[in-house]
């Protein structure tokens, strides 16, 4: 059991890594749209048009795929100096109560985004202007990224109840390098 849940741990953040790879190329993208579009509209009068829709998808992306590869390092912000005083019970069950609730809440983010955007669709939502800009796909990334989140989370708590250790500061990888 130990040897799956390994294999499938490490396919998790494989995947995880690509989500957050694909968060950077939108942000690549968001400011390159945002950077033609100031350039255009000082030098040439003329706007990208549709830029300012495109950057709120683009920024759904940024956040929303990126985020369970930083919970896969532990690398969300947490009070580590209460944490490591705590008794080592007392931090089991606080990771137990903040997976569970990640779980939940990144859940009941991905079952909302999966129904908005499944209607978003079938309305053909968009966002009027020169350019009728669709909203759907801002929708399906935010149910991916909070699906990915919240599967990640449920696989941090079975981990510490298998008995995976959960790596010291000086054990993590690094988020970004030095």
């Amino acid at each position: 059991m130990t040897d799956r849940f390994s294999i499938f741990s490490a396919r998790l953040r494989k995947i995880s890594l690509t989500f957050a790879f694909l968060s950077g190329g939108a942000m690549l993208l968001m400011m390159l749209a945002g950077s033609f579009d100031i350039i255009g509209t000082s030098v040439f009068s003329r706007p990208i048009p549709a830029a300012f829709e495109f950057i709120e998808t683009m920024t759904v992306v940024v956040a929303f795929f990126a985020i369970s590869l930083a919970q896969a390092r532990r690398a969300h912000i947490r009070v580590e100096l209460v944490y490591s005083f705590m008794p080592r019970p007392l931090q089991i069950s606080a990771d137990v109560l903040q997976f569970l609730l990640s779980a939940v809440f990144y859940g009941l983010i991905a079952y909302f985004g999966w129904r908005a955007g499944v209607r978003s669709f079938e309305q053909g939502e968009i966002v009027p202007g020169i350019i009728n800009y669709p909203l759907w796909p801002a929708r399906f990334a935010l149910f991916l990224g909070a699906s990915l989140m919240s599967v990640q989370c449920v696989v941090d708590l079975t981990g510490l109840f298998l008995g995976h250790r959960d790596p010291d500061p000086q054990d993590r990888e690094p988020v970004a390098p030095a």
